[in-house]
């Protein structure tokens, strides 16, 4: 039940042509499937990578995207469940620690920065995510690290002026600027 799949693949003359719903197949009244067929079909080359197969869903509304040999000759296919099964078991998923998500103007992105500025306080970096703020000229960065604790980072990166927009995943931090917020509102009140 784990990978069911109900957008499928058809072939015409030994060659893929279309896809096809499996729900419009079981609910037609149609002798024949033909009518059904929506030409044209999501594919990447066997050698492809985990990347090339994300782009090609984000890029069409395909639920599998099918995968093609040298010759054009249909081997397999992924579907977006597989994809998401891959990417959970990557380590970057797999393994508790903080997310520190910065915002910056796209051409002071510098990874190598940022993770000297993190492996100086002793953590790693298990994977870093950057997304596009459209028409702005800044990208987001989420860095999953291999720790917890992250304090000592966000005040790290913040000396070296990069804006921290978020955390998860260390409630210490937050509980910290908490009291530290509350700290001031009681000296505010006096």
């Amino acid at each position: 039940m784990d990978n069911l799949c109900f957008e499928l693949p058809v072939m015409r003359d030994g060659k893929l042509y279309g896809t096809i719903e499996l729900d419009e197949c079981i609910h037609s009244e149609e002798e024949t499937i033909e009518s059904l067929i929506e030409p044209g079909y999501a594919s990447v080359h066997s050698s492809s990578n985990l990347f090339d197969v994300l782009r090609i869903f984000s890029e069409s509304k395909a639920n599998v995207c099918c995968v093609l040999g040298k010759n054009l000759e249909w081997i397999g296919i992924i579907t977006k469940t597989n994809v998401l099964e891959a990417l959970a078991q990557s380590l970057t998923v797999g393994q508790v620690g903080a997310v520190i998500v910065l915002e910056m103007a796209a051409h002071q992105y510098s990874s190598s920065e940022i993770s000297r500025i993190i492996e100086s306080e002793g953590a790693q970096i298990l994977g870093i995510w950057l997304t596009n703020t459209e028409g702005s000229g800044r990208i987001q960065a989420s860095i999953k690290l291999n720790t917890q604790n992250a304090e000592r980072i966000i005040n790290s990166l913040q000396r070296f002026s990069y804006e921290v927009i978020a955390i998860f995943g260390d409630e210490d931090y937050k509980d910290n600027v908490e009291s530290r917020f509350e700290s001031l509102m009681k000296y505010i009140d006096i």
